[in-house]
């Protein structure tokens, strides 16, 4: 497929340069504070900016994501954005950078070339705007900034009718020298629920209100007959006006600010802005003069830049493809640590979190620590935490036991099991025994075939099975197959060898039931239920599950006789965009299934193609000893695949999405980017699989499954205060091979790499040679 690119990365990779502001749908960047503060920027500047706090009490500061930058040529009357968006002005030369620490765009109009770069202090609650604006005539141009932002500062619950607008007003503060959003809220969670933004430059004039900025044909009303300000053609900024110095409470809440500039031909002027939140007026003060210096602002963005680059350094891939080196080595590591900052639950962030150990271990111990707490007492855990959501999903558990042992494996820290953490409803207990309280969930959660019930739902949100409330998941009980094996090993190394023969012998009876009751001639069945079995050759609909055959091989359930049979029937719902959930979709509702029979076929989980569970799938053909398959399959869900390319599927070029529609009508598009758990199973899937780094409890072991065309791949990884360089040869192109390992020169026997902990580079030099039989 040949395919007209709208964009380019930097030599380095940090930087992906979009050419048009018509992208195929809003390409964002998201930038953040370790405190919380998050801003998200799509190729025109405009995308919500919020702040959550540890306990995820939100602050969503901008309504309609709201946040703009007009330009006006007064002598001309001429009008436009950066980026074109939202009056839809062309503007010529126009660029946008989104770097993994900032987001730049420019573009000219009427002989002036404009710049907006928008980046996140890493220690703070605010954004930093920096705009220059130069007159590329020979004459002396007049110009008209507005710097135009809404203010909601909802997201947290309280009684009916205390909604945030009732309890705000806006000021404009000349030691601020912008407008301030003040909440008075009796019920906001903590003191950061006041908006701002503020500019270095002197304001010529102001608007609080934002139906003075906008005019009264620029609002519509909402539902709850509040009136919404739209922001295609602001009057003032079309009318030639200036901003009318409102202010408010209750309705329009926003902050504009107009700064008026006289450029000489050829000159150039730089301004700084700055929108946050604040517990004060005087906090907001300060930081507003923290940033309104080109000295300050520059060292803020290069501390940025370091930080970012150090959160990222302890590993580094580079194998025979370069547009994997690109993805994985900063923007997938980048969104993998984005997610916990974008999701709050335990089944999503627990995920993250052990991707996340590859790279920034005290991170991802804090995220799964804090994923502890909100599980019950009873074993099972909320689904998100915000919003709050307590519905009964049934896989929770698993991953509670699956994280904390490869915690463990990373850390090597046995002491973290008898750390006292809270649970969600009552009391405490150790590390271990949150653990031990999950594995006796999934126990006692079994049904009349001795398989895990369902419940509401397993990992898949939409198999819901409603007819039958003793539904059982065949998934879940392969995943918690998984988890005893994990899970015994771990007990055994703190020398309990009685419950790891208890956990050994769960193993077995599970394993059994999975073989006797959800084996269906040629694949697992998906879910067992009284009004029918899913995903048989005998069900109504869809026959076939993907999930139900990746974890039967991750955990070992098939025999000699029957893995093949699997590993086929897997490879037998390949599509060219990765590999559906489901085969065939679903034509028409059934409440057996639930909500994913009631979408479209070819959408979403139903036969959509979920990156997702294609990441489970690549774990599993490298646990088969196919390499092979396990890069053909990975290819075709990275961004911007030769099959699928960006401007196909409307997906950001430099993040994993969630899903690809097969649907006639939406082919190849994806619906969501950024927040989804394919960016931490396409990383492990590289990594650990492909790569085979995988960390042990004993250290790190090296067993790859390499493509057979790749020669050769580099990793540098740090692990337990051992500095690791491997080098992994494949001179007989081998997909599996028995791997020899020299550490600095010297053999070692097997594939576990020794621990020096001495903070020095060691190098690595490994050779797949041939399996002996």
């Amino acid at each position: 497929m040949k395919v007209d690119k709208i964009h380019r990365f930097t030599e380095d990779g940090n930087s992906c340069i979009i050419d048009t502001p018509r992208t195929p749908r809003h390409w964002y960047n998201y930038l953040w504070s370790e405190q919380g503060y998050c801003t998200q920027v799509s190729q025109i500047g405009h995308g919500r900016s919020y702040y959550i706090n540890s306990k995820a009490d939100m602050c969503m500061i901008n309504n309609q994501d709201a946040k703009y930058l007009y330009l006006r040529d007064d002598d001309a009357n001429v009008y436009w954005n950066i980026g074109e968006g939202p009056l839809n002005e062309e503007v010529e030369d126009f660029s946008c950078e989104h770097n993994v620490g900032y987001s730049i765009l420019e573009s000219q109009k009427n002989g002036v070339h404009a710049s907006w770069k928008l980046f996140v202090p890493h220690e703070g609650y605010n954004e930093v705007w920096v705009v220059k604006v130069k007159n590329n005539t020979d004459t002396v141009k007049r110009i008209s900034l507005f710097s135009t932002v809404s203010f909601e500062l909802e997201g947290f619950k309280y009684p009916r009718y205390y909604e945030m607008y009732r309890s705000c007003e806006t000021f404009f503060d000349e030691k601020l020298n912008g407008v301030y959003c003040e909440s008075k809220h009796p019920f906001a969670p903590h003191n950061r629920y006041n908006g701002y933004i503020a500019c270095s430059e002197t304001v010529h004039a102001f608007d609080g209100n934002l139906g003075e900025f906008l005019g009264e044909l620029g609002t519509y009303t909402r539902l709850d007959s509040m009136p919404a300000p739209l922001f295609q053609r602001p009057d003032v900024v079309v009318k030639g006006r200036d901003c009318t110095n409102s202010l408010t409470t209750l309705v329009n809440l926003g902050g504009v600010l107009q700064n008026k500039l006289v450029l000489a031909a050829g000159e150039e002027k730089e301004l700084y802005y700055v929108l946050g939140v604040s517990e004060s007026l005087d906090e907001a003060v300060q930081t507003a003069e923290r940033y309104s210096s080109r000295e300050h602002v520059e060292q803020a963005l290069q501390e940025t830049k370091e930080h970012q680059t150090s959160k990222y350094a302890s590993l580094q891939i580079d194998t025979p493809h370069e547009k994997l080196n690109v993805l994985m080595n900063e923007w997938v590591k980048k969104q993998v640590d984005f997610c916990i900052v974008g999701k709050k639950g335990v089944r999503d962030n627990l995920q993250i979190a052990v991707a996340l150990l590859n790279y920034r271990q005290e991170r991802a111990k804090e995220e799964i620590i804090e994923c502890l707490r909100h599980q019950f007492k009873a074993g099972h855990a909320v689904l998100t935490w915000y919003p709050y959501d307590a519905t009964r999903y049934s896989d929770q558990p698993f991953w509670i036991i699956w994280s904390v042992c490869e915690l463990i494996k990373e850390t090597g820290d046995y002491s973290l099991l008898d750390m006292e953490i809270e649970y969600q409803d009552e009391g405490s207990a150790t590390m271990l025994e949150h653990v031990k309280a999950a594995v006796n969930r999934l126990i006692e959660d079994k049904g009349k075939h001795g398989l895990v019930r369902i419940f509401f739902a397993d990992w898949n949100d939409a198999l819901n099975i409603t007819t039958d409330p003793d539904a059982e998941s065949v998934m879940l009980s392969e995943q918690f197959c998984y988890a005893l094996k994990e899970l015994s090993a771990l007990i055994r190394r703190v020398g309990d060898n009685g419950y790891a023969e208890y956990l050994d012998e769960q193993y077995h009876i599970l394993r059994n039931a999975i073989n006797e009751s959800a084996w269906d001639g040629s694949w697992y069945m998906r879910a067992l239920s009284k009004e029918e079995n899913i995903g048989s050759k005998d069900s109504e609909g869809s026959k076939i599950y993907i999930n139900a055959q990746s974890w039967a091989v991750l955990a070992d359930i098939p025999d000699e006789e029957k893995l093949p049979k699997v590993l086929e029937s897997m490879d037998s719902m390949e599509h060219e965009f990765g590999f559906p959930i489901n085969m065939p979709p679903y034509m028409e509702y059934s409440p057996h299934v639930g909500r994913m029979a009631g979408m479209l076929p070819g959408l979403f989980e139903n036969g959509g193609v979920y990156c997702h569970a294609t990441g489970f799938k690549i774990m599993a053909d490298c646990k088969a000893g196919r390499g092979v398959e396990a890069i053909r399959t990975l290819l075709k869900i990275i961004p911007d695949s030769e099959a699928n390319p960006s401007t196909q599927s409307g997906a950001e070029p430099y993040v994993f999405t969630n899903c690809y529609s097969i649907h006639p009508k939406y082919y190849g598009k994806s619906y969501q980017s950024w927040t989804t758990g394919t960016s931490a199973w396409g990383l492990m899937s590289l990594l650990e699989g492909i790569m085979g780094i995988k960390r042990d409890y004993d250290g790190l072991r090296i067993d790859p499954c390499f493509p057979a065309d790749w020669e050769q791949a580099q990793v540098y990884r740090e692990f337990r205060g051992t500095r690791y360089e491997i080098t992994i040869r494949n001179p007989l192109k081998l997909s599996k091979g028995q791997p020899e390992v020299q550490v600095d020169g010297n053999h070692v026997n097997g594939n576990l790499l020794p621990l020096f902990q001495d903070d020095r580079i060691h190098r690595v030099e490994v050779v797949l040679n041939p399996i002996s039989q």
